[in-house]
């Protein structure tokens, strides 16, 4: 299956069909049917336009990118390690605090395409049997776990930031009385997750990652962020452990850190899932927006948590008078004969990782296609690395090794650590995956949020961060759709 070439085609065949919830959303009352889904499902054809639609969930600027629009790795100002540009909206609210169910952006963003995503995917895994004929087993269930895999994805997002929330295994239809659905207890939602994803583990195929296509170290990870979220520490070292040390583990670290990124990401040993583009016909403004307007960069926090002379600080991020190609006076990092779109920002840095080096001034017009990594190897190692620990093997070689091999990859080589600490480990995780959209989800599991974003100053005159909860609100729209059904989120109940 060609995911790009299909992507337009699958998408409108999907919006046609009635069978799922609108885009636009979640609990859309007058679903679209003007394509009986009997007319569709014939072929193998069929079928994989309808896999690259589950798949096209993804290609939003809050899960990857779009054209001129920010990038999802713009997300990372949720936790302390970034800042936007805030002039208004969403991004403004949260930082300064204060949000509530009518804030919108993102609040709202993440929870219509989630829903999407979990539409899209119920609406494969519904009709996917009516050409199971077509397919050997092996195929057949391979096809189904990667659908799974990517509901299961959506769900995660949505329990993480709402709680609480609808579990919808099949598609709504008119007059099935989805408006009056309640939400679904977390932990039922959870049961179901990992039921899904250890069927994605059984039969994806264990393979490295190339074409845009789960695979199972990609549901590996999944399980292992779900079981974080819920302190089953033993249960994570166990599964990373497993998948780690088999000898027929295809992943390993890369030799180029920065080329994670840009430059090096066609077969990369350590990218596990990513979110593929190829210009000109399928691209975003990655460059535009974090290269030249700088609309996010990293806060002072982030660029304190390094240690001295960690090399991944000037592959993640320009510091003043750093080599810079928006600069046609000195060439370097620094206001004087800048020539990009925005200013530099008041924290005098800005972020390098993913950013195209060679381009000057990106504009709407250049094309970025850039992969958005969402999971990688250095992820799966610190995950075991933490489990080992909390789980009260932190003693063990393996973990400390684990832990070790990511700051000795190449090109990095950061000294050993002689043993496993709860901080070493978490800043760790915090420099290796700064800007990669994981540290947010990282403060909330350790329910340090309310510590530390209050630390962030978010603007040049000087005003601190506040944080309004861990849950964020159900959006308005859905409160107003429910009616009496369902409770809002406290504090905005």
């Amino acid at each position: 299956m060609d995911m790009k070439k299909n992507i337009l085609k699958s998408i409108c065949i999907i919006a046609l069909t009635g069978t799922f919830i609108s885009c636009n959303d979640f609990l859309d009352k007058q679903p679209l049917d003007e394509l009986s889904s009997t007319t569709f499902w014939k072929t193998t054809k069929d079928a994989d336009n309808a896999l690259t639609a589950v798949y096209a969930s993804f290609r939003n600027s809050t899960f990857s990118a779009v054209p001129a629009s920010g990038p999802c790795t713009e997300l990372e100002y949720l936790s302390d390690n970034a800042v936007v540009r805030g002039t208004g909206g969403a991004p403004l609210n949260i930082q300064q605090g204060g949000i509530n169910s009518t804030t919108g952006g993102v609040l709202n963003d993440m929870w219509t395409y989630s829903y999407k995503g979990i539409s899209a995917a119920n609406y494969f895994l519904d009709n996917f049997d009516k050409v199971k004929d077509l397919y050997s087993e092996a195929d057949f269930n391979k096809l189904k776990a990667e659908a799974l895999f990517i509901r299961t994805f959506f769900y995660n997002e949505l329990v993480v930031h709402y709680g609480d929330v609808p579990l919808m295994l099949q598609g709504a239809e008119v007059g099935s009385d989805y408006d009056r659905m309640p939400r679904t207890p977390r932990a039922e939602v959870v049961k179901q997750m990992l039921e899904d994803i250890d069927f994605a583990i059984k039969w994806l195929p264990n393979i490295a990652y190339t074409d845009g296509h789960a695979v199972q170290g990609s549901a590996v990870v999944l399980k292992c962020r779900i079981l974080l979220n819920d302190q089953r520490y033993s249960d994570v070292a166990k599964l990373a452990g497993d998948y780690i040390h088999d000898p027929n583990n295809p992943f390993d670290l890369a030799d180029d850190y920065a080329g994670i990124f840009f430059g090096k990401q066609e077969n990369n040993p350590e990218i596990m899932f990513s979110i593929q583009f190829k210009a000109p016909d399928d691209f975003h403004a990655l460059d535009q927006m974090v290269g030249s307007r700088m609309t996010i960069f990293p806060s002072f926090n982030l660029r304190a948590s390094y240690e001295p002379n960690d090399p991944r600080i000037k592959m993640t991020m320009y510091e003043i008078g750093d080599p810079w190609p928006n600069n046609n006076k000195s060439g370097k990092f620094e206001e004087d004969g800048n020539k990009a779109e925005g200013l530099i920002p008041f924290t005098q840095l800005a972020f390098k990782k993913y950013v195209n080096p060679n381009v000057e001034v990106p504009k709407a017009s250049t094309l970025s296609d850039q992969h958005i990594v969402k999971m990688r190897y250095a992820d799966l190692l610190l995950m075991y690395a933490e489990a080992m620990f909390e789980s009260g093997q932190g003693n063990d070689p393996l973990a400390l090794k684990a832990l070790n091999d990511v700051r000795q990859r190449p090109g990095v080589n950061m000294p050993v650590k002689p043993q496993l600490t709860r901080e070493i480990i978490r800043n760790e995780r915090r420099v290796e995956l700064a800007y990669e959209g994981i540290r947010y989800y990282d403060i909330i599991r350790w329910d340090i949020a309310k510590d530390v974003i209050p630390t962030v100053q978010y603007d040049e005159s000087g005003r601190m961060r506040k944080f309004d909860g861990n849950l964020w609100p159900i959006p308005q729209s859905q409160m107003d759709i429910m009616g009496d059904v369902w409770e809002q989120n406290a504090p905005w109940n």
